[in-house]
């Protein structure tokens, strides 16, 4: 407990019950953090995300706020509002993830720069609003600020019928590398963290789609045969990740940097 005490920070794609973003705003609360200020484009199940984070009685402030992460304007506003709230952003969590299946063939140039647009684009936009806060959190944390990319294992592995998703999370991990080069001198560390196979509402979604196309039988087998991708051989929840996103967040990874912590139970040694 208390490994992210009086830390603010922002985490888009957190407006879904079951996804990462909602398990990361929990685990940081549960944490020490003064306050998570959770981004979504909807904020139908607000009452519910609250009461999820609230579960655990931590003491710390949570607000869902509507985004469009591919907004610079509303990157703006979302950053400026969390420090007229809470006074700083020590920690930015660039979570919000948007998958249109398809290969080349398939995809539209609209629907590919649709995926880019959530997938790659929002990540820089999130940095070049936030970074200009963040950089003071070396004053009130020895570790200085975090900055967190979920790519997820597509960032790595090659799919020819989800070629916008992949592509996209790969572009995001140089746009990592190249932030971290830029941002350490601030002491603003940048990371990014691959899950495998998680059990989300997007992915469920996915497998439905692979369903439908007659890849599997059923989401139950697809579900399986995915799970049986690792040498674990089960799936990944939202809770298991949100401890690599906490421990990133934490001064106790002060000197990591440029890092792709994987979370894929080893599917990234085949690739």
């Amino acid at each position: 407990m208390g490994r992210l005490e009086g830390k603010v920070a922002i985490v888009t794609g957190a407006g879904r019950v079951g996804n990462i973003g909602v398990a990361v705003a929990r685990a940081f609360l549960r944490e020490g953090a003064k306050a998570v200020v959770g981004t979504d484009f909807r904020r139908e199940q607000a009452a519910e995300i609250e009461a999820l984070v609230r579960a655990d009685g931590s003491p710390g402030s949570f607000v869902l706020m509507e985004q469009d992460v591919t907004s610079e304007a509303d990157w703006a506003r979302v950053a400026e509002a969390t420090v007229a709230d809470f006074g700083q952003i020590d920690v930015l969590v660039n979570n919000a993830g948007l998958s249109i299946h398809g290969g080349i063939a398939q995809t539209s140039l609209d629907d590919l720069r649709k995926v880019m647009a959530v997938n790659h684009d929002a990540l820089f936009l999130g940095i070049k609003a936030c970074a200009p806060h963040l950089a003071s959190a070396v004053e009130r944390f020895g570790g200085g600020g975090s900055i967190i990319n979920n790519l997820s294992m597509a960032s790595y592995m090659p799919n020819a019928t989800n070629i916008g998703y992949h592509v996209s999370k790969a572009a995001g991990r140089m746009l990592t590398i190249c932030a971290a080069l830029e941002y350490g001198p601030q002491k603003i560390r940048v990371n990014s963290i691959h899950p495998g196979v998680t059990m989300t509402p997007i992915l469920r979604e996915g497998l439905a789609d692979y369903v439908a196309q007659g890849m599997w039988e059923s989401t139950e087998a697809a579900e399986a045969a995915l799970a049986a991708m690792n040498p674990l051989g089960v799936a990944s929840e939202p809770e298991d990740t949100a401890h690599a996103f906490v421990y990133l967040a934490s001064d106790e990874a002060r000197f990591v940097t440029g890092a792709s912590m994987y979370h894929d139970g080893a599917i990234g040694l085949r690739y």
